[in-house]
């Protein structure tokens, strides 16, 4: 099995059920960035090793539990413990492994390529009374049907991110050609109730704000969040729909475009 440390941010276990060997990949990446990760995983013993404990691997491997597994995992242990890698408070040792080979496209050649895919455009929401915010987003996207899941990308940067995170919830609601004001509105007004002086606004179920004649709005709340690269991935559990009858739009190569039937 080899622990993955990915340079954008996240952490997973490739070949769980490869019990000959055990270490850690890492891609080329700051040192702070290495740092958070290997504090996530357990604790750093030297400049090419860290200590893991055994229950982290096996939340990693979404295999715990398995019979056939747990004996391949136990043997590997076992192993270890002979080879004494493997502390007296139980963590193993596992060997850095640095990724030399990470060739990946420009940022201007990724967002050429982006802005030829058409989304659809969502104004979303969070927080209560003087402590709304908002965001466009065209990353907005369904993840799961049971139980019913959606899911977009905010930058850590971003003014919306940390009130939707310390909100837990969040409204998204998908705008159509009568909401350029809207839309506008999001864009270019500070962060806060002002954000909401154009449209028709009510509040949902958990008091956050949903934008009335949307043509459709998902009250929602944070199930799961994930830093990635500069972003947030954020996945909410949906607890409530409405629906409106509008006419869609789409974002498409930086600017906005109605859709039309083909006939």
């Amino acid at each position: 099995m080899r622990i993955h440390l990915s340079n954008a941010g996240a952490v997973r276990l490739n070949d769980p059920a490869d019990f000959r060997r055990l270490d850690v990949l890492v891609d080329p990446q700051s040192s702070d960035m290495l740092e958070r990760s290997i504090q996530r995983l357990g604790r750093r013993e030297d400049a090419q090793h860290i200590r893991v404990s055994p229950s982290v691997l096996r939340f990693l491997s979404g295999q715990g539990g398995q019979p056939e597994w747990e004996t391949g995992f136990a043997n590997m242990l076992a192993y270890a413990r002979k080879q004494g890698w493997i502390d007296e408070g139980g963590d193993v040792r596992v060997h850095l492994v640095q990724e030399s080979d990470d060739a990946v496209v420009s940022a201007a050649d990724f967002k050429a390529a982006m802005r030829a895919l058409p989304a659809g455009i969502c104004a979303v929401t969070t927080g209560q009374d003087d402590e709304v915010a908002g965001m466009i987003v065209s990353s907005f996207t369904s993840v799961s049907a049971e139980p019913p899941m959606v899911g977009f990308f905010a930058h850590q940067a971003s003014s919306f991110t940390e009130p939707l995170l310390r909100s837990g919830g969040f409204v998204a609601n998908v705008l159509g050609e009568e909401h350029h004001a809207v839309m506008s509105q999001f864009l270019n007004a500070p962060q806060g109730p002002a954000r909401f002086d154009s449209g028709t606004w009510s509040q949902g179920t958990s008091r956050m704000p949903v934008l009335s004649d949307a043509l459709a709005s998902l009250e929602c709340d944070i199930v799961w969040t994930q830093a990635l690269g500069t972003h947030h991935l954020i996945v909410g559990k949906v607890r409530k729909t409405t629906c409106s009858l509008a006419t869609p739009m789409v974002h498409f190569n930086a600017a906005t475009h109605r859709i039309a039937a083909l006939v």
